[in-house]
């Protein structure tokens, strides 16, 4: 009876969780595709860090070259040429394209 009892209070418990600053997960692929969809949202997704020299700016992109430029560029030179996970805030103008802001960047095996 009591084990009951507890797992009741933890879902309920957890059905008060506001989840709301979790990252949302969008591949590449869906943030190419539908960019204004993730306009101004806390992402995650994962891609291969590239870079152009002049001006110099990095990105990343998927096996179908889907791309989102990473900013600050801070930090990211360190990844460059490998498969990373990043989260931040996702940026999509028309005439500017698509960028995120970072938040955090980590090497996937």
């Amino acid at each position: 009876m009591w084990g009951r009892a507890a797992l009741l209070a933890a879902l309920i418990g957890l059905a008060g969780c506001d989840y709301s600053d979790a990252p949302q997960a969008a591949p590449l692929r869906m943030l190419a595709e539908q960019p204004a969809d993730y306009d101004g949202e806390l992402v995650t997704t994962a891609g291969t860090v590239r870079h152009f020299q002049d001006p110099l700016h990095y990105w990343i992109e998927d096996d179908d070259l889907n791309r989102v430029a990473l900013k600050p560029v801070e930090n990211v030179e360190a990844h460059l040429g490998k498969r990373v996970r990043v989260t931040g805030v996702f940026h999509y103008q028309e005439n500017a394209g698509r960028e995120i802001e970072l938040e955090s960047i980590r090497e996937e095996p």
